[in-house]
């Protein structure tokens, strides 16, 4: 059923329903006589009650009326959602908190509050939906957002609204929300390019703060030992050891040979070490890069940049 009027957070999004709401209210009562049909009519309202409304939105299909439950009942507790949802994120994943390190808090929520209301509202509307979630795409790849944090804000955002709205917001409702929050991250992905990576690389170079060399390296060469999952939840480790060798050293090895996976936020690291490593000087060997270091960076199209070739 299309919705004649956007909604937005703070009113009511199934404000359209009234319509039927009224016209069960305006019926009158039936007589004895038809109480048996009345009885077996009931059944079917009610299953007329529980019916999915679903929709495709960005390729996805959605239910549409679990989705707008949801939007009602985070109106309702939003503030509150957000600031848990902003207090898991760093603390399941700090590696993320530099990307906000300029952001205001009160500000960041607006955005955050926003965007939500962006989705909801164009979710008749593609072609608006699918333009604006492209430029967002661009300018977050710009701020540093790697695809594999898009999931990770998903997951957590669905979490903290469940948390404050308690047991009405529903597995449906949970589902619905996954649904469209994966539609527009596929879209704002969907925006990034090659070319963005060494740029991102060069501003997280710049934020770099060299501290002193200690030393007790055994070997010739300082090295840098990469784990066999490299993802997200040791980015904070790998820039640390990264720090630690790029100062009062002209080579550095980096032993990559038991890298059975790795992700961006590693991939966007290590873009960064060889930007810096060119405009500094500084030699950089590759001991033994496994296959899936080598495929990942292929994928990436970063090979180049991490001399890969």
């Amino acid at each position: 059923m299309a919705r004649d009027k956007k909604s937005m957070i703070g009113f009511d999004p199934l404000a359209w329903l009234a319509d039927d709401a009224d016209e069960s209210a305006g019926v009158e009562k039936v007589s004895d006589a038809k109480s048996d049909e009345k009885s077996d009519a009931q059944p079917q309202k009610d299953s007329e009650k529980m019916k999915t409304d679903i929709i495709t939105v960005l390729g996805h299909s959605i239910d549409e009326t679990a989705l707008l439950k949801g939007y009602k009942l985070a109106a309702d507790v939003f503030d509150e959602a957000v600031i848990n949802f902003y207090d898991e994120l760093f603390t399941q994943h700090p590696g993320v908190k530099p990307l906000f390190k300029n952001a205001d808090d009160k500000a960041q929520a607006g955005k955050l509050g926003a965007a939500i209301k962006l989705l909801v509202d164009n979710l008749h509307n593609e072609e608006a939906l699918r333009t604006t979630l492209t430029t967002m795409g661009e300018q977050h790849q710009r701020y540093g957002a790697l695809p594999e944090h898009y999931p990770i804000v998903a997951e957590l955002l669905v979490a903290s609204f469940k948390k404050s709205v308690g047991r009405s917001w529903t597995k449906a409702v949970s589902a619905a929300w996954m649904e469209l929050l994966v539609a527009a991250a596929e879209t704002m992905c969907a925006a990034y390019t090659d070319e963005v990576i060494g740029d991102v690389a060069e501003e997280v170079i710049e934020d770099i703060e060299i501290p002193s060399f200690d030393g007790g390296i055994a070997s010739d060469h300082p090295v840098l030992h990469l784990s066999s999952i490299q993802d997200i939840s040791k980015s904070q480790a790998l820039k640390n050891d990264m720090l630690t060798l790029v100062n009062d050293n002209d080579v550095i090895d980096i032993d990559a040979s038991d890298v059975e996976r790795i992700d961006g936020s590693a991939m966007q690291l290590l873009c960064a070490l060889f930007n810096y490593a060119e405009q500094n000087s500084l030699v950089i060997h590759w001991l033994e890069p496994s296959d899936a270091l080598t495929q990942a960076a292929e994928t990436l199209g970063v090979k180049k940049i991490l001399q890969l070739n």
